[in-house]
């Protein structure tokens, strides 16, 4: 468990070294008022929303302020490490141009609403997700691709769009790049979170196997070959796939798009990681180093800026994630995961209601009564026309799409509240003369580097 907190020294790296010089010292403070706030939030209250006694399914009502927990299922540090990572997902989203202030209310947000609410939906025996919808099988999630990655990286998203660019991203149409100042970070942070990663996957498979045993011991090995093979499958893929882009035979090799390809890859691995087998996880990882690469590009063409492209990391690779199981689970490792005998289209198991189950979980974590079942043959038809017949025919299913276009929109509704109102009464963003200072220099008594300044004002002035 202590290995995910050492996941927060790698997004802090990272992000340090994306961002320049004048904002290093508060993207530094920001991250580490983030870990304490988080920390505090999810004991109060986070951790009782998400595995506490259910009340009608949609949330949990007991173990505020860890009253009467045990500690044994769902370890209070182990469970904080997934929603702090939530957290500090969105941060780099809204890097170098934003308040100290935004960080605590979206922290608090995220901790007490969001992603509490989810993870009871998503991983909770008696949530309406997983004890209402009569199907045989059951949305699959196995450490946070939705839950986690989805929640941090449109948390992120929608942040950036209410902020704006950075100043000088966009001018006249044309885009232009703001390099970090330090690459090295970048690179490190990104292998220390590829470290920190196993202790997430890894360790969620005794969640799902606490009895041990020779059978979780396979099964960990199992997810530690299927995570390394699908981050190294998305870290070349999107490294030489941007390179052709670039300009060809000719075209430069980026180690920053190699470490966020890599990133992709672990995102997309933490949705399915233990459900399939070593080859789909090279096929995920493809997918998802394709995937960070168009998507990078698709917020450049709409003039978003995510200064750590987190957003398109996290984000498009969770939902890849959660996709890929409704195609590719294996029935056996299902069975063994969650008792339900259910696998990906490719296998035939139930393949189809699995699948149906996937895309509609990946939006809302919900799906239907009656499920989307059938015979072999038509599994294809579950996935539109079997929902559009069970809305028709059944008045449950209809009551249950008008409660699926509500959770649609959890994580963006609190989202757009939050950051729309830090807007209005202007606390979102700096002002334009500490942007273009540096927030450090404004905001938090002097830059990080002061020798490096230093050298600057006496190259301007010829001493």
């Amino acid at each position: 468990m202590r290995v995910n907190v050492f996941m927060q020294i790698g997004f802090v790296s990272a992000e340090s070294g994306q961002g320049r010089a004048k904002n290093v010292r508060n993207i530094l403070l920001k991250n580490s008022v983030n870990i304490m706030l988080c920390a505090i939030c999810w004991w109060a209250v986070g951790y009782a929303f998400a595995y506490g006694k259910t009340a009608g399914g949609l949330l949990g009502i007991s173990h505020f302020f860890s009253d009467g927990e045990t500690f044994d299922s769902k370890p209070w540090f182990f469970t904080w490490t997934f929603c702090l990572s939530a957290v500090t997902i969105a941060s780099g989203c809204l890097a170098e141009r934003t308040h100290l202030f935004v960080y605590p209310v979206y922290t608090a947000v995220v901790s007490i609403v969001v992603h509490p609410v989810v993870a009871h939906w998503v991983w909770g025996k008696d949530s309406w997700l997983n004890s209402r919808v009569g199907s045989p099988c059951r949305f699959l999630d196995f450490a946070g691709g939705a839950v986690v990655h989805i929640v941090g990286g449109l948390t992120g998203l929608i942040g950036a769009i209410l902020c704006g660019p950075r100043m000088g991203r966009f001018e006249d149409g044309v885009q232009k790049d703001i390099p970090g100042h330090d690459v090295s970070s970048v690179s490190l942070g990104s292998l220390m979170l590829w470290f920190g990663w196993f202790g997430f996957n890894c360790g969620s498979t005794y969640i799902y196997m606490s009895d041990g045993g020779p059978a979780a011991s396979s099964a960990v090995s199992r997810v530690a070959l299927n995570m390394t093979l699908c981050a190294s499958a998305a870290g070349m893929t999107s490294l030489v796939l941007a390179s052709l882009l670039s300009g060809g035979s000719a075209g430069t090799f980026d180690l920053g798009v190699c470490c966020n390809g890599l990133m992709a890859g672990l995102s997309a691995s933490t949705a399915n990681v233990g459900f399939i087998t070593p080859w789909a996880s090279c096929i995920t990882g493809t997918l998802a180093g394709l995937l960070y690469v168009a998507s990078s590009r698709l917020l450049v063409r709409l003039g978003i800026d995510d200064p750590l492209d987190s957003s398109a990391i996290h984000c498009g690779s969770g939902l890849l994630g959660v996709v890929i199981s409704g195609f590719l689970a294996r029935p056996s490792y299902v069975r063994s995961m969650v008792d339900k005998n259910c696998g990906g289209l490719v296998y035939g198991m139930n393949g189809g209601t699995q699948l149906g189950m996937q895309l509609l979980g990946k939006y809302c974590r919900i799906s239907g009564r009656n499920g989307f079942g059938g015979k072999r043959g038509g599994r294809v038809m579950t996935l539109w026309g079997g929902l559009r017949r069970w809305v028709k025919s059944d008045p449950w299913g209809s009551y249950v799409v008008r409660r699926l276009l509500v959770t649609i929109a959890w994580t963006a509704l609190w989202s757009i509240l939050a950051f729309s109102t830090l807007k209005r009464f202007q606390l979102l963003r700096v002002d334009q003369q500490t942007e273009l200072a540096g927030i450090d220099n404004m905001e938090h008594g002097g830059p990080a580097y002061p020798e490096f300044l230093q050298r600057v004002q006496s190259s301007r002035t010829g001493f």
